[in-house]
């Protein structure tokens, strides 16, 4: 019997009965990208890792060193200044970093030691003079300081820089002329530089600055320069006879430039100027070119003002070149780093003579004064305010009424404007600044008017004027700029309850007796009498000619004054109706009754449009409409409503241990911005107290006691003043405006 193997196909479903021990498998984590070498960082005085690029920029710096050496003080500086001019932030910041290792405390000294042809005078900045105002204010600055210079633009630091004839003393001979005075070295006298050439291309040599007994303090060729080595073989071959021939013998087979008898084309300066650098071999062939045509050109060189200048313009705009198209801002900083070793302190002294300039430059002055009014416009009157304490021109800049007039612009003002020819908007702006200050400080002026015999019920005010009732039967207007009483007016036969002003010289009552009487302020007679409830009337509101009056009879009634006519009869309260008051367009009217309800009502159509029912256990005592706010109280609540929409319950204020105690007899609503919900409330109770509240706030800002305790029955209020009128038979004025 033969057993033979069948395979058996494994279903993949099922699980293996060998244990396999899987491995896991980390992944090497993902290798950086290569970098850039043109993105590589700057590593200090060794620069960069050698590229294509480094070395073309390292062939850069051995011509710019070898330049360095032929260019005298004058013609560094302005090499340096054009440098300066195409630098950026950058730039400024890495200088003026750089330069504080060599701008030390003693460098003024030796610097006019070893040059004494350039007065190093220290520079006057804003660190310094606010540094010597404090030292004045604290008495400490009792030791010598030496002038310093005031730089306010790049003509002022060129001039600071440059060389002045140096003073020669009298030669001294002890009274014998005839005996000359022995040869001793002058104190500026010129000797050779002793040290050998570096460049066979330097024919011209700078004389160099030496003191005392012939030693220089200052040696222009520094032992730090940044080709400390010997020199590289390119420049060896430009100096080569050899190199010469070939470069000449190339140029004479290309269109481009070309040296002829030693003389150099218009095109090879062009060409050489432009200083555009390539990777590929014709443009390296390119810069060979206009390398050694520079180099055969300084050879050629005659020792006159004009040749050298235009050695200069040529090697200049080649830099310039180089510096704005072709560097980095890396690249820019190695340079600039290695540049401040190779130049002497004179050079030093005037980068920070042009650096300061540029920092402190007074850029107001100097432009148009539109452009610098509108650079100022764009600061908040803080910082305009600090303007005008720089100097005299600034604050003339600062003062500008149009630039004041923008900024009240800007801002809602409170404060009345009188209409003048010449108004002051910077005082404007400061007397409404101030007195939101007061608002929100308490800080106001009291002013107390005395005159009625019993308590005063109501009080109202405009601009100039203010009226008062009481419980005496009569009328006061007053002075609200003296404080004197200029009319009485009597013919109530009680106590007038509410008072409204309707036009300059007229002035509408309503009193406990039913009636509406229109006054005539200029004669101080009762012009019109309106039989208007057969009940108390407690409030009156007035739009136009649109008067509404709130009566205990439980009606409100709209009349047309100027005809003394009836319009509407608003009908709907089951009670006395203690309050009232109108829309800004004069369409709406609300009223508040004791059965504990408000309503609004149509001027045109005298129907209720909606009703709230605010309290449930008391009367509503007062209400006030502004821009679709509806506020209105009850007890020692006061109660904020949206109601321009579906009605809402904005804001509701009850406190009775540290807010209003008793009831809250009136309260005036005042919305700022509708948008936002904001907006004040003034408010006054049985208390005694006079409160002010911010809508978007949960306790009141401000608490004024002034009555003596005594019940305050009305107030009325603008943005400059609060007036209370209570049961001390007196008027109280809280003026914010001081």
């Amino acid at each position: 019997m033969t057993s033979v193997d069948v395979p058996v196909p494994r279903d993949s479903n099922l699980p293996s009965l060998s244990r396999v021990v899987r491995k896991k498998t980390i992944a090497p984590p993902p290798l950086p990208p290569p970098m850039n070498p043109e993105d590589m960082p700057w590593r200090g005085q060794g620069g960069r890792a050698p590229t294509l690029s480094s070395v073309e920029f390292d062939r850069q710096l051995d011509k710019v060193a070898m330049w360095l050496e032929e260019w005298n003080h004058e013609q560094r500086c302005q090499v340096l200044e054009g440098l300066l001019r195409r630098s950026n932030f950058r730039q400024f910041q890495f200088l003026n970093t750089s330069l504080q290792p060599a701008l030390h405390r003693d460098f003024m000294y030796t610097a006019r030691t070893q040059f004494p042809s350039i007065e190093f005078v220290p520079l006057s900045t804003h660190t310094s003079r606010k540094l010597k105002e404090k030292l004045i204010f604290t008495r400490q600055d009792n030791y010598h300081r030496i002038d310093s210079a005031h730089l306010t633009d790049d003509e002022q630091a060129k001039q600071q820089a440059q060389e002045k004839d140096p003073l020669r003393l009298p030669e001294i001979t002890n009274g014998n002329p005839s005996k000359s005075a022995p040869e001793v070295p002058s104190l500026w006298s010129v000797v050779p530089s002793k040290r050998p050439r570096r460049s066979v291309s330097l024919i011209e040599t700078q004389p160099e600055k030496w003191v005392g007994d012939g030693k220089p303090l200052y040696d222009k060729n520094p032992n730090i320069r940044y080709i400390d080595m010997p020199v590289r073989r390119h420049i060896q071959d430009e100096q080569s006879p050899r190199y010469s021939l070939q470069v000449s013998t190339i140029s004479a087979h290309n269109t481009g430039p070309h040296v002829v008898s030693g003389q150099i084309h218009k095109a090879s300066a062009v060409s050489g100027s432009t200083g555009q650098l390539s990777k590929s071999s014709s443009t390296s062939t390119l810069h060979a070119q206009s390398d050694g045509a520079l180099t055969l050109q300084r050879k050629a060189k005659i020792k006159n003002k004009s040749d050298s200048s235009k050695s200069l313009e040529i090697e200049a705009n080649m830099l310039y070149n180089w510096y704005s198209n072709n560097w980095t801002d890396v690249k820019r900083n190695e340079f600039l780093h290695k540049l401040l070793l190779k130049i002497d302190p004179r050079q030093h002294y005037f980068i920070s003579s042009f650096l300061t300039a540029r920092q402190y430059k007074d850029f107001i002055t100097l432009l148009p004064e539109t452009v610098s009014l509108k650079i100022l416009n764009l600061l908040r009157v803080h910082d305009l305010l600090k303007c005008c304490m720089v100097c005299k021109a600034w604050n003339s800049l600062a003062n500008n009424m149009d630039l004041w007039r923008r900024k009240c612009e800007a801002v809602k003002l409170e404060i009345p404007i009188i209409e003048a020819e010449t108004l002051d908007w910077k005082q404007l702006y400061r007397e409404n600044k101030f007195l939101r200050v007061n608002w929100n400080d308490g800080k106001c002026k009291i002013t107390d008017l005395k005159g009625h015999t019993e308590s005063v019920i109501c009080v109202i005010f405009d601009q100039t004027r203010l009226a008062s009732g009481g419980l005496d039967k009569s009328i006061r207007v007053w002075d609200l700029k003296t404080g004197t009483c200029m009319h009485v007016l009597k013919g109530h036969v009680k106590g007038v309850w509410c008072l409204n002003f309707y036009t300059q010289n007229l002035l509408i009552s309503g009193s406990y007796d039913g009636t509406i009487r229109v006054w005539n302020l200029r004669t101080g007679k009762c012009q019109k009498t309106i039989l208007a409830h057969d009940g108390p009337i407690w409030a009156i509101g007035r739009h136009k000619d649109n008067l509404v009056s709130a009566s205990q009879d439980k009606l409100a009634k709209v009349w047309d004054i100027n005809r003394c006519l009836l319009v509407q009869t608003l009908t709907g309260h089951s009670a006395a109706v203690f309050a009232v008051d109108m829309s800004e367009d004069g369409k709406l009217a609300i009223t508040g009754s004791a059965d504990k309800s408000v309503r609004i009502w149509s001027i045109e159509t005298g129907r209720c449009l909606r009703w709230i029912s605010v309290s449930q256990t008391t009367s509503i005592m007062s209400v006030s409409y502004s821009q679709g706010f509806l506020a209105c109280s009850y007890g020692e609540t006061i109660c904020v409503y949206k109601v321009d929409g579906p009605t809402k319950l904005v804001r509701k204020y009850l406190d009775i241990v540290n807010e209003h105690q008793k009831r809250i007899e009136c309260l005036k609503l005042q919305i700022s911005d509708r948008e936002k919900g904001t907006g004040i409330i003034v408010s006054a109770g049985k208390d005694g107290r006079v409160k002010y509240w911010d809508i978007t706030k949960e306790k009141s800002l401000q608490t004024f006691i002034g009555h003596r305790g005594k019940e305050v029955n009305a107030i009325h209020f603008d943005e400059l003043r609060i007036a209370s009128a209570a049961d001390d038979n007196k008027i109280r004025i809280w003026d914010f405006n001081i």
